[in-house]
């Protein structure tokens, strides 16, 4: 089979040298911004395969070509000119809504053309407005719900342009004019219409153009954002960052979904702080989840953003230009005092549990990690050599039992202390966290048989592992400035902006996942991920764990009925029937309301009956 790219890189090498001895640099950037000469266009095409997946979002790219402008030849430069400074509109229009925040420009004329339909007859295009109305509410939301530092831009400008030919949804580039020392205005540029393929068909789509518009408008401006905070912020951050508010100000997009697969395959050789490389830097907003849902609230990843804004200038930094970041793991680890291994560690876990909190909806989205390797075996094993010299990384080892039932003993000898272990039993009975033993250096499954499996989570956590992960009351005060309360999205979902509406953890149980297995509600559904047994947790976390009484009943019933619920898990006809008795508990946890009105009713009536029975019985003594 003939190798295209080679015969690409032969023909450039021997028939044209003045093309093949451009620096590698150059044809980077020539390339990534369609700047190469019709000559090396029409070679390029001897292999190309389409334009592919559009780019989320090219601020990366904007400040990586900033940093490397001086090494760029000086007819390079000129082809690029026009990308790093503000675009100028031929026809340039604007419009700016009534409270100011925005100046959205745009023409009626030439390719960066917007759609000209105006069915309110105010000579403004009705996809015009939409954009400015779609910015305003993102800036609600973002600025004055989450409380974000604002832009320091008297009227922030949005350009429209055609962005398509780029492949790209939008950027965001910071601007020198009017920074102070970390604070830099910016300006933001977006697809015109987002009506074209690489938008609507999108991996996970189709996507209406106002779907792209609103997750880019929430990506983008959270963006400026960040330029506004510290503008030597850490890339690889900002863009986790900006993908993670896709999702909480627009619910309904859910496109942050399809970069899962470019990090959760790859979290071995990938650390959570990695440099970014045009994919896994997306995907990686998995993490800012797990932060927000183990605080209970938004103001955790605002809080990492207000440290990083406290940090100033980096050593050695003049311009954000010149490519000098912040490193971002000390950040984190500042903000949760000393805990950022224990709580990556906790992120490993839940994503091989996929026992998220929030957007439950949408767990199912979230791809499986892919264990490394998978072992059939029983007793004594030594654990697998892992090689993962990249801090904050993980990797996952499944275990199946090779006996019908026996103990798993998982051996360790000279474990870093760097690295942390456990190992994971689901079963029927639910989840069981085993940790490991520093004496024995080595991990115990005392009961492993069948229907059981076991997933052995080796993470490196940076040597930083700090307390165990509790739900702290750290960011309460941080997020005084901000009322909680419920704003309505344009797409109509309703939106909290900062507390989490989550159930309280608990660390009373071993078993995982809020506070531990309703082990008999799990036997007779057959999952602890049953969507039954998770409204079940719920109410024990909400309501009993939050009282004496409660977490009396619940610690009766831990020592009570994991007997009872073997018993059960064995027998088809038992879980049929514990389903059936457990049918009136469910309704009452799922609609309260008319569980009381039900149990108001039949006072009611019961009462109603014992007073004409006690006035019936008096009726009769008197008449005798």
């Amino acid at each position: 089979m003939i190798n295209l790219s080679f015969v690409r890189a032969l023909c450039l090498a021997l028939l044209f040298p003045a093309v093949a001895s451009a620096a590698a640099l150059d044809d980077y950037y020539l390339a990534k911004f369609g700047q190469q000469s019709p000559l090396y266009k029409s070679l390029e095409a001897v292999s190309a395969t389409g334009a592919g997946e559009a780019d989320r979002c090219r601020t990366p790219l904007f400040r990586r070509l900033k940093r490397d402008w001086k090494l760029l030849e000086s007819e390079t430069q000129k082809a690029l000119a026009k990308y790093v400074t503000r675009p100028t509109l031929s026809g340039e229009k604007t419009c700016t809504p009534v409270n100011g925040h925005f100046t959205i420009h745009y023409t009626t004329t030439g390719a960066n053309a917007v759609d000209t339909t105006d069915n309110n007859g105010n000579g403004v295009p009705d996809w015009v407005e939409t954009v400015a109305g779609v910015f305003e509410y993102v800036y609600d939301v973002e600025v004055n719900k989450m409380g974000y530092l604002a832009p320091p831009d008297t009227s922030y400008d949005v350009y429209l342009m055609d962005l398509a030919p780029q492949n790209v949804y939008g950027y965001t580039q910071n601007d020198g004019a009017g920074a102070t020392s970390i604070s830099y205005p910016s300006y933001i540029e977006i697809d015109k219409s987002f009506t074209a393929s690489a938008f609507v068909n999108a991996r996970g789509g189709p996507y209406a153009p106002i779907t792209s518009l609103r997750i880019t408008a929430a990506h983008e401006f959270h963006h400026a954002i960040q330029f506004a905070m510290n503008a030597y912020f850490d890339t690889s951050y900002g863009e986790m960052t900006s993908t993670w508010m896709e999702d909480e100000v627009y619910d309904s997009g859910n496109q942050l979904y399809i970069y899962l697969d470019s990090y959760l395959h790859f979290t071995s050789t990938i650390g959570l702080d990695a440099v970014g490389d045009g994919g896994s830097e997306y995907g990686r907003w998995i993490f800012n989840r797990y932060l927000a849902e183990t605080q209970g609230s938004r103001t955790a990843i605002r809080a990492v953003w207000r440290e990083l804004a406290q940090n100033g200038v980096p050593l050695g930094a003049t311009s954000p230009d010149q490519g000098i970041e912040i490193p971002i793991p000390p950040v984190i680890n500042t903000v949760l005092q000393g805990n950022l291994g224990n709580n990556f560690f906790g992120f490993a876990k839940r994503v091989v549990l996929k026992n998220w909190l929030s957007h439950l909806t949408d767990i199912a989205r979230i791809p499986s990690v892919t264990p490394t390797a998978t072992f059939t075996t029983t007793g004594a094993v030594q654990a697998p050599i892992n090689a993962l010299p990249t801090s904050y990384s993980f990797a996952v080892y499944k275990y199946l039992p090779s006996t019908i039932n026996g103990a798993l003993e998982i051996d360790f000898t000279g474990l870093s202390s760097s690295v942390a272990v456990s190992a994971l039993e689901i079963n029927t009975l639910g989840v069981t966290d085993y940790p490991y033993d520093p004496v024995g250096q080595k991990i115990t499954v005392p009961s492993f048989g069948a229907g059981d499996t076991v997933y052995l989570v080796v993470c490196n956590n940076g040597g930083a592992m700090g307390s165990p992960v509790v739900v702290s009351p750290a960011f309460p005060a941080d997020n005084s400035t901000v009322a909680d309360g419920a704003g309505l999205g344009t797409d109509g979902l309703a939106l909290d902006a900062n507390r989490l509406a989550i159930p309280a953890q608990s660390v009373s149980s071993s078993k995982s996942g809020g506070g531990g297995g309703c082990f008999i509600a799990t036997a007779a559904y057959g999952s602890y991920l049953h969507p039954k047994v998770a409204e079940l947790r719920a109410f024990r976390d909400r309501y009993l764990m939050t009282n004496a009484p409660g977490r009396l009943f619940v610690a009766a019933y831990y020592r009570l009925s994991p007997p009872i619920a073997e018993v059960i898990a064995r027998h088809e006809w038992m879980k049929s029937g514990v389903r059936c008795l457990l049918l009136p508990l469910i309704l009452a946890v799922e609609h309260p309301a008319a569980a009381l009105g039900l149990l108001l009713l039949v006072l009611g009536v019961t009462l109603r009956w014992g007073v004409i029975f006690v006035k019936g019985k008096m009726q009769e003594a008197a008449a005798v």
